[in-house]
């Protein structure tokens, strides 16, 4: 048997699954009249930003765009002429495929638009960067099309995606169709179990090629593996920053007097903004090097528009969303779900015309989302979620919504402006890598971390106290110097207040909007009314107790665990 969440704890989980923020007092009180409005509220969710910011969370986690360690796109050429910085490079760039899929789930259009979109969405950097019509009169993020004769299929035409995930030397764009495998089918090519007697030199493209063609070990996984990655051919391996640099070192031209360019068809001028990084003369190219033609496992086709079609049409990709989106919900491995909770998931995201908001919904107000524990006994253990940990992003997005606090630095280092201006500003230190604490707080930095942590850990819960303490002392500051309409946590008190039941009421009302928990233990109000008392003793007087109170809500487990 299971022991079921209570109804407001339940609109807890589903609120921060969901929009990755805490529930207003209103929300909880609704909830606590009739545990049957959670289900409107979370209609209601599904249809605003904040949910959309969520999606592009666990997009980015899957696609592992979020790269911030690695080296970006330089503020040379276009970029430098807009005065832009390196963070609004990357933001828009890591944004972009994201964008695509948010448009597409905001919207409540069928999910397999991602894969079959005959348009892209890009703001004015995108639009720089890759070279595509951009209006300037309309809104900041807006439709529109790749113009260099690619093949237009959503996600999978994406410049940014295959700038992020590269082929190199000889390759041949086999990771590229991995990856299409392992995220949109949850079947990864490349964990197959291959044993080949006598072994292969991986260092000599001749031994490799012709081992993937003749040696019956090897043929097994590249008679699917090489025929998908043949529809990426006319994709360039990749464009690294510095080689835009020394492009532009170049003035965006080679100097033919030197002979041949490098690398043939890899010009400076492919180099330079907008970056040439699809060329139709190389969609061939898996002729000239003897490999198998387009086919998705078995299945011929021609180019990124055939495939986008064959792999929403296959049935894992209906069951592998499923799997995708349970997991990030419920913080659990997708491959370990249960067949059957799956199965059913599946069938009713295609019997929606493949709603990713009805996919959510289901999953959030399912019977597993809502369990607390299993408590073992006779009867086969049924599937329960269990104790969720608050993500990095989810706690910058609550502490914001709660106090008004970014957790902001800036860290650039003198001499930044040069060699393609690799300032960044403030950054999040609570949704970066570079300089922040999003791996340390359980999230993935896209190279060397690509697996969330969904346990609290040492490093994790010392980052949440040092922003706690912050973050209260700015709501406590700002909350207190402003009209109760605009504060965001103390809306009972004034500055100098020391009324014990208006205290006590204030506590109680701080212990619902931060914890979720309308009747709190009296034991646990006495207990941060005497924290309370003892920072009102000292020389910031009742203000410094009310940042006491609020930096221990702040990190009170069932802030981090919900």
């Amino acid at each position: 048997m299971v022991e079921r969440l209570s109804p407001t704890e339940h609109l807890v989980r589903a609120s921060m699954a969901v929009r990755g923020v805490r529930p207003s007092l209103d929300e909880l009180q609704a909830v606590d009249e009739d545990p049957g409005a959670l289900k409107g509220l979370v209609q209601g969710w599904l249809a605003g930003e904040a949910f959309g910011d969520t999606v592009e969370d666990w997009h980015a986690e899957l696609y592992l765009l979020r790269d911030d360690t690695n080296y970006q796109l330089p503020v040379v050429g276009l970029l430098a002429d807009r005065g832009l910085d390196q963070a609004d490079v990357y933001r828009s760039t890591t944004e972009a495929p994201l964008r695509l899929v948010r448009e597409v789930v905001l919207q409540d259009r069928p999910y397999t638009e991602i894969l079959t979109a005959d348009y892209t969405v890009a703001d004015r950097i995108v639009a720089d960067v890759y070279g595509l019509p951009f209006d300037e009169g309309g809104p900041q993020w807006q439709p529109t099309h790749w113009v260099d004769g690619r093949p237009r299929a959503g996600l999978l035409s994406d410049s940014q995606l295959w700038r992020r995930h590269t082929s190199n030397a000889a390759n041949y764009h086999r990771g590229r169709a991995n990856f299409v495998s392992r995220t949109w089918l949850c079947e990864d090519l490349g964990d197959r179990d291959v044993f080949v007697e006598g072994g292969v030199d991986v260092s000599d493209p001749d031994a490799v090629a012709e081992a993937v063609s003749t040696r019956e070990a090897c043929v097994a996984c590249h008679d699917a593996l090489d025929p998908l990655a043949a529809y990426f051919w006319g994709f360039k391996e990749q464009i690294q920053r510095n080689a835009v640099l020394q492009a532009y070192d170049l003035g965006c031209e080679w100097d033919w007097s030197l002979g041949e360019p490098p690398l043939g068809a890899y010009r400076p001028e492919h180099w330079c903004y907008p970056l040439k990084f699809w060329d139709v003369a190389e969609a061939d190219g898996w002729a000239d090097h003897h490999l198998h033609p387009p086919a998705f496992f078995g299945d011929p086709g021609i180019d990124l528009v055939d495939l986008g079609q064959q792999v929403t049409a296959d049935p894992r990709f209906a069951t592998c969303t499923a799997r995708t989106f349970a997991g990030w919900l419920t913080q659990r491995d997708r491959d370990e779900l249960p067949e059957d909770w799956i199965a059913g998931l599946a069938e009713g995201l295609v019997a929606s015309g493949w709603s990713a908001r009805q996919l959510v919904e289901a999953v959030v107000l399912s019977d597993a989302f809502a369990t607390r524990r299993v408590i073992a006994g006779d009867e086969p253990s049924p599937f329960a979620v269990g104790l969720q940990t608050l993500r990095p992003e989810q706690a910058s997005r609550t502490l914001r919504d709660l106090t008004g606090f970014r957790f902001l630095a800036d860290q650039d280092l003198p001499g930044c402006e040069a060699d393609g201006n690799d300032c960044w500003g403030p950054v999040d230190l609570l949704d970066s890598d570079l300089y922040g604490f999003r791996a340390m707080m359980g999230g993935v930095d896209a190279y060397t971390v690509t697996h969330p942590t969904h346990t609290p850990t040492p490093t994790g819960l010392l980052a949440l106290r040092t922003v706690a303490r912050q973050a209260a002392g700015h709501v406590v500051d700002t909350d207190l110097a402003a009209p109760v309409a605009e504060r965001h946590l103390l809306l009972r008190v004034e500055a100098e207040d020391r009324d014990e039941a208006l205290v006590r009421a204030q506590i109680v009302d701080l212990m619902a909007r931060i914890e979720g928990e309308l009747r709190p233990d009296a034991a646990d109000v006495d207990a941060l009314e005497a924290l309370w008392r003892s920072g009102a003793a000292r020389a910031g007087g009742p203000s410094e107790g009310w940042k006491l109170v609020i930096t221990a809500l702040l990190q009170d487990p069932r802030m981090e665990l919900y």
